[in-house]
C-alpha cells in the first residue's frame, strides 16, 4: 500500500522547477518561466529572462507528466476535456490549456510550501477550544494565496488526532492529508451521488474545498443540517462577504444553523473569527417596537463585539455595520439614511404588486409616509384601520396614508418653455440636477422622467403638456 509518506518521497519531472519557497510555476510555449517565491500572504513574482520554455520541451513535460499521472499509484487525472486538463500528481496541482482555448500552450501548477500544525498559529486556550469542539458549521475565507488551505490542513491534523472520522470534498483533489482522510472529488461524481454517500456514511466533520457556486451552497447546508461537523473553504475580500454568499443561496433564518463560525486567513494568520446568532429584536438604528424581526447578530469573537446586523427590510435583505460605542462613528441621522435608502426600493417594488394605484414613498426615518389619490385614501387604511394594518405587514414598516395635496413640494427654480416640436415641453432644472431621477405630479399621475445631462426634461405627451401649461407641475421627488 502506497502512503501518503511514500508519496511525497516519489520524484516527479516538474521537481526540478521547484524550491522550498517556490508556490507556482507558470509556463508558456516560447516565454520566459515565472515563478511565485514566498509564503501565504507574502509571495513575489519571479520570472527568469534566461529560461525560455520552448514548445517543444512543453509539449515533452507535458509527456512525461501524463506518463507520471498513470504509472504511479495515487496520482490522479481529474479532469479531462479536449482542450484542458487538470491533474493531481503527488503535491502538485496541474493545469494544463491547448491553444485555441488559449493563446498559447501552458502548464501551471501549484505546491504547497508550507506544511503547519495548529501551534504554528498561536491561538488561545478559548480560540483552541471553540475549533476543536464548539465550532460545527464552519467558513475558512480569505483572499486567494492567503493561507485558507494550509489552515485547513493544520485543522484536519486536530481532527484525525482526536480520532473523528474525516472525509473531504474537492476539485482538484490538492488537500494534503493522512491516509485515513477519504477524499472525494465531483470530476468523477455528481453532487447529488456525493450527497447520498455522506448522508449514508455520516462522517464527523467534512472538508469542503472550495464552496463557489449554489449547488455548493446547497450541499454544504443539506450536510450540516444533519448534524455533520462542516468545514468550508471560500474565496473572500473581507469576512462579511463570505457570509454574503450564502444569503441568497439559502434561506437567511437557516444561515445561522449552517454557518456558526467564519474564520478570515490573512497573510497566513487568522485576522478575525466571527460567530452568527439569530433573535428577534428591533434592529439597531431603530425605534419602533412595532419592527421587531429576525435579526442574524454578527459578532467578533476575538474583540466580544457586535459588528453587524442581519434582516429583511421590505424585500431587501440588509447588512448592516453597527456603530462602536464611544467613538465618532455613523450619527444616527445619517444611519436612518442609509436604511432609508437600502429599504425605499424594495418597499416601492412590493406596493406595486399590491396597490392599484399612483403613489409616492417617502421615508421618515424608520417609517415611511405613502401619498396616494385622494379617492382611494379611505379604501387603503380600511374600516378600523384593517386594511393598512395588513399592508404594514406586507413591507414591515409604518405606514402613514396621507393623499398627494399633502405632498411636501420640493422647491426648485426651474424654466419652462415650448419645444421646437409642435406639442413638446421643455423643463430645465439649476446646476446639480443632471442626470437624476424626477417624479412630476401632473393631475393625479405621477410621471417618473429623467434629465439629461444639462438638466433638461423634454415632454411630448400633449395631454400633460395641456395639465402642465394649465395647472403648472409639482416637483415631488428627486432621487
Amino acid at each position: 500500500m502506497t502512503t501518503k509518506v511514500e508519496k511525497e518521497t516519489q520524484t516527479y519531472a516538474l521537481d526540478i522547477y521547484f524550491d522550498e519557497t517556490t508556490m507556482s510555476l507558470h509556463l508558456k510555449a516560447d516565454r520566459p518561466v515565472l515563478r511565485k517565491k514566498g509564503f501565504p500572504g507574502n509571495w513575489k513574482p519571479v520570472m527568469d529572462e534566461k529560461e525560455i520554455m520552448s514548445e517543444e520541451n512543453l509539449k515533452a513535460l507535458i509527456d512525461q507528466i501524463f506518463q507520471e499521472a498513470t504509472n504511479q499509484r495515487g496520482n490522479f487525472l481529474e479532469i479531462d476535456r479536449k482542450l484542458s486538463k487538470v491533474l493531481q500528481l503527488g503535491p502538485y496541482r496541474i493545469v494544463i490549456v491547448y491553444p485555441p482555448l488559449s493563446d498559447g500552450l501552458e502548464i501551471t501548477a501549484v505546491r504547497p510550501v508550507k506544511k503547519t500544525t495548529i501551534e504554528d498559529y498561536n491561538l488561545s486556550e478559548e480560540t483552541f477550544e471553540l475549533l476543536r469542539n464548539t465550532a460545527k458549521g464552519i467558513l475558512v475565507s480569505g483572499a486567494p494565496g492567503s493561507g485558507k488551505s494550509t489552515f485547513v490542513q493544520a485543522l484536519v491534523q486536530v481532527y484525525h488526532q482526536d480520532n473523528h472520522i474525516i472525509k473531504t470534498v474537492e476539485s482538484p483533489r490538492d488537500l494534503m492529508v493522512d491516509d485515513d482522510v477519504v477524499q472525494y472529488s465531483f470530476t468523477h461524481g455528481s453532487h447529488d451521488e456525493v450527497r447520498d454517500i455522506l448522508l449514508l456514511s455520516r462522517p464527523d466533520y467534512t472538508i469542503y474545498d472550495e464552496v463557489r457556486n449554489k449547488p455548493d451552497f446547497e450541499l454544504y447546508k443539506d450536510l450540516r443540517l444533519t448534524g455533520i461537523g462542516m468545514v468550508g473553504v471560500i474565496h473572500a475580500t473581507k469576512p462579511i462577504d463570505s457570509i454574503q454568499r450564502f444569503i441568497g443561496s439559502i434561506e437567511m433564518g437557516m444561515i445561522p444553523q449552517v454557518l456558526d463560525t467564519v474564520i478570515f486567513i490573512d497573510k497566513g494568520q487568522i485576522s478575525e473569527i466571527l460567530q452568527l446568532e439569530l433573535t428577534a429584536k428591533v434592529p439597531d438604528g431603530m425605534l419602533s417596537e412595532e419592527l421587531a424581526r429576525p435579526v442574524i447578530v454578527v459578532s467578533s469573537f476575538l474583540s466580544k463585539r457586535k459588528l453587524y446586523e442581519i434582516y429583511t427590510f421590505g424585500e431587501q435583505v440588509m447588512v448592516m455595520p453597527i456603530p462602536e460605542e464611544g467613538t465618532e462613528g455613523t450619527p444616527a441621522a445619517n444611519r436612518k439614511a442609509t436604511i432609508s435608502g437600502y429599504a425605499k426600493e424594495g418597499i416601492e417594488k412590493k406596493l406595486k404588486n399590491i396597490l392599484n394605484c399612483e403613489f409616492v414613498v417617502k421615508m421618515r426615518g424608520n417609517s415611511i409616509e405613502l401619498y396616494v389619490p385622494e379617492f382611494v385614501k379611505g379604501k387603503i387604511i380600511g374600516r378600523g384601520g384593517s386594511a393598512i394594518g395588513e399592508l404594514e405587514k406586507a413591507v414591515w414598516v409604518s405606514i402613514t396614508v396621507k393623499t398627494f395635496d399633502e405632498l411636501p413640494l420640493l422647491e426648485v427654480k426651474t424654466d419652462i418653455s415650448g419645444g421646437k416640436k409642435s406639442g413638446q415641453l421643455i423643463i430645465a432644472f439649476p446646476d446639480g440636477y443632471q442626470n437624476k431621477d424626477i417624479s412630476l405630479l401632473v393631475g393625479d399621475e405621477i410621471k417618473q422622467m429623467r434629465t439629461d445631462a444639462n438638466g433638461i426634461i423634454s415632454i411630448n405627451d400633449r395631454n400633460a403638456v395641456r395639465q402642465i401649461e394649465r395647472r403648472g407641475f409639482v416637483v415631488v421627488d428627486d432621487r
